[in-house]
């Protein structure tokens, strides 16, 4: 017999018969009963018969049947007796008779009728050996799912002191099954409750002896824990822990039991409430709108946290407002032109001047009486006046201050406080000052195309006396560098990003628009040679120039229309189009850099203009999604980066559901609704454009209608995205 494993026919089954002596055994026996009768001879003869027929049947059998130790067969009148036939099973040990075991069957006639094979009754036998081991056989199908059940959940509650149940206050603790899924704990749905009470204070223990004097210790610091409640702006009901040293670090009193910024170490913020999100200003009641396309800008201070802004009530005209993120402590903070409308800010915005003791904002405003004027606020009303003189452009950060082109074409340096030319720098001596101002002099149109600063590095155009236009740099130590870029005319610098003491900018090559690396050591290197097929080209107008790693990142319109976005290697030196399907990058927001990647307005064909980024490569640019499916455009209005991620303003859907102008954070991978004032798929928080989207180190700032008060300021806490808080939900 062969089975599946291929054993062989030896190994799998062996028959033994029984010795001739058993068969003479047998015979003298008949002889003692019969007398050799014929009957007997005929019975033996059909007892032959049937032993060769139960040895096939045996062979065929054996497998079946080795799962039985004992069988009664009982001879009918086809054998012509009525005595029984017996077969036995006996199990056989791995060894020599079978590998791997097995059994050995025995069959006989039960002649002594005692229901027993004996060993002198065994007629035949025959060993089964068990196979080996078959393979697996192959996996079933996957069963399907269980049905989710129902989440447990717990809530506590505390009990007052003086409570029936807890004479010494304490807290209920209870536990059940949120059958319909609402993430609240229904009273139908509570399981068990547990009290816990807290315990009353023991005894005074007695005192101890008094020890032995040690040596005297050098005196340290001690370590503080102070709890402070949470920013009413930020958290409804809350509390923050400090933990320091109190060991005088920074500016602070060392031993004054007070926690400093400097003697900060760590903290932990709690609150016991979703952080708020909500309108925080109506300076006109009602629907009408408190800002205008003039009227619109604002700053804000970190260190005292004010919102400060232009705003109109309707009756003053657009003047100077204070906020501290909370509608009751919204209010005007100057009447800066009694007489008409100040419009702070409308040239050159608001922007953040940190001194030694205190922050600032400059910004722009009219009096009515001296015209326009930088003006600096520290949100208060004495701490807001006129620096005198005016702008031409937004300002820029230099060297513990701001710098701005003023209207006499002069480069002018300020810290808020005082208003002075650039080579007049306070860090400088009187010699670096007089020779800088000397150089400067045969100089004019500063800062027309570019104006830039990074720290001890301050970047502009000017021209010669010749008039050609080339970048200058003035760095801390107020060393004057410029690099002549085209001897016989001007290089017009519009679009430019630093790396360390350098600068890459696009420059007038020729008769077309270039990358050039401007060097630390006063040389440059040309990094494109991008040839238009028209006349009419350029390269970074509207996405600017950007730095990712070491790839600078650019839109360059060389054909047709549109733009297209294209990147330079900087370790390479490869110059190549990121995507043939992506046009008109960065033409209504530009750039947002986070991280390692850019995110940027585009147009897509199918899409409409929505949101896209790249990490400098072909794969790593694509569309994040279509906020308004189909050929529609959403309307986007600002972007901000932020950890990683990004805020920004825009119309949108979410599942199936179209919102006006919200706040979403990003990833770069999808879109996430944060924060709709005016919820409704028609309503439109925005109904024009006002205003920026200001970014705080727990708030984002911005301009919406929410249905009922017209266009106000609007906060949303994202300290839920930076975990800086843990939000505890207690019910």
């Amino acid at each position: 017999m062969m089975n599946g494993n291929n054993l062989e026919s030896d190994e799998c089954i062996r028959h033994t018969m029984v010795h001739q002596t058993q068969r003479e055994h047998h015979e003298e026996r008949n002889q003692e009963q019969g007398g050799g009768s014929q009957q007997d001879e005929d019975n033996q003869d059909s007892t032959n018969k049937m032993w060769s027929v139960l040895q096939v049947l045996l062979i065929v059998s054996a497998l079946g049947l080795a799962g039985y130790n004992h069988y009664l067969l009982t001879q009918g009148d086809a054998f012509g007796s009525s005595e029984a036939m017996l077969v036995q099973s006996i199990e056989l040990n791995e060894g020599d008779e079978c590998y791997q075991g097995g059994t050995e069957l025995q069959a006989g006639i039960d002649v002594n009728k005692n229901d027993i094979l004996d060993f002198d009754e065994i007629s035949t036998s025959s060993i089964v050996c068990n196979g080996l081991q078959g393979s697996s056989g192959s996996s079933g199908i996957p069963g399907t799912n269980g049905i989710s059940p129902a989440p447990s959940m717990a809530i506590t509650a505390q009990l007052p002191i003086g409570d029936e149940e807890c004479l010494q206050g304490g807290v209920v603790i209870s536990t059940g099954i949120d059958e319909d899924f609402s993430d609240v704990l229904d009273e139908e749905e509570v399981v068990s409750s547990h009290v816990i009470c807290n315990g009353t204070n023991g005894l005074p223990g007695m005192n101890g002896q008094q020890g032995i004097d040690g040596n005297s210790g050098v005196n340290g610091s001690s370590a503080l824990i102070e709890r402070h409640d949470a920013p009413s702006y930020l958290c409804a009901e809350g509390f923050i822990l400090l933990f320091g040293v109190d060991d005088g670090r920074g500016d602070d009193v060392a031993n004054d039991e007070l926690l400093g910024e400097g003697e900060l170490r760590a903290s932990l913020k709690f609150c016991f409430s979703p952080l708020i999100s909500e309108r925080i200003t109506d300076i006109v009641s009602g629907t009408s709108d408190s800002f205008t396309t003039s009227c619109e800008n604002a700053g804000f201070l970190p260190d005292s946290h004010r919102l400060i802004f232009a705003a109109t009530d309707g009756v003053n005209g657009c003047e100077l407002y204070m906020s501290d993120g909370t509608s009751d402590h919204t209010e005007l903070l100057a009447d800066i032109n009694p007489s008409g409308e100040s419009l702070p800010g409308r040239d050159i915005g608001f922007t953040h001047i940190e001194q030694a003791h205190q922050d600032v904002l400059m910004f722009d405003a009219d009096d009515g009486l001296n015209g326009r004027q930088i003006w600096v606020t520290n949100g208060t009303l004495a701490g807001t006046f006129s620096l005198g003189d005016a702008a031409l452009n937004l300002p820029v950060p230099w060297m513990d201050g701001m710098v701005l082109r003023s209207t006499s074409g002069e480069l002018l340096w300020s810290n808020g406080s005082e208003l002075i030319s650039i080579a007049l720098h306070p860090s400088w001596d009187t010699t670096v000052s007089a020779t800088l101002a000397s150089e400067l002099s045969a100089l004019s149109a500063f800062g027309s195309n570019m104006l830039y600063g990074d720290g001890g590095n301050l970047w502009f155009n000017a021209e010669d006396v010749n008039g050609d236009d080339e970048p200058y740099r003035v760095n801390a130590a107020g060393q004057l560098l410029v690099w002549n870029l085209s001897p016989s005319g001007g290089t017009l610098v519009s679009a430019w990003v630093s790396q360390g003491h350098d600068l890459f900018a696009v420059a007038q090559r020729g008769t077309v628009r270039q990358v050039v690396h401007l060097m630390d050591d006063g040389t440059s290197q040309w990094l494109t040679n991008l040839a238009p097929s028209s006349g009419d080209s350029y390269i970074g107008e509207n996405l600017g120039i950007h730095l990712l790693n070491d790839t600078l990142v650019f839109d360059a319109l060389l054909s047709g229309t549109d733009a297209t976005l294209w990147a330079t290697n900087l370790s390479s030196g490869e110059t190549h189009e990121l995507s043939t399907t992506i046009f008109a990058p960065g033409g209504t927001l530009g750039g947002f850099v986070s991280g390692d990647s850019m995110m940027f307005d585009c147009f897509m064909g199918a899409h409409g203009t929505e949101l896209c980024v790249t990490d400098g490569t072909v794969n790593g640019t694509s569309l994040i999604t279509d906020m308004t499916p189909g050929v529609s455009s959403s309307v986007l209005v600002d972007a901000v980066p932020l950890n990683g991620e990004w805020l920004v303003l825009s119309s949108g859907q979410d599942a199936s559901t179209t919102h006006g102008v919200s706040l979403w954070s990003t990833d770069g991978t999808e879109m996430s609704l944060q924060y709709n004032p005016w919820p409704g798929s028609s309503n439109s928080s925005l109904g024009g454009t006002y205003g920026p989207l200001l970014l705080t180190d727990t708030q984002a700032f911005f301009i919406a209608h929410d249905g009922v008060s017209g266009h106000e300021w609007h906060r949303f806490s994202h300290g839920e995205i930076s975990d800086d808080w843990m939000v505890l939900n207690v019910q």
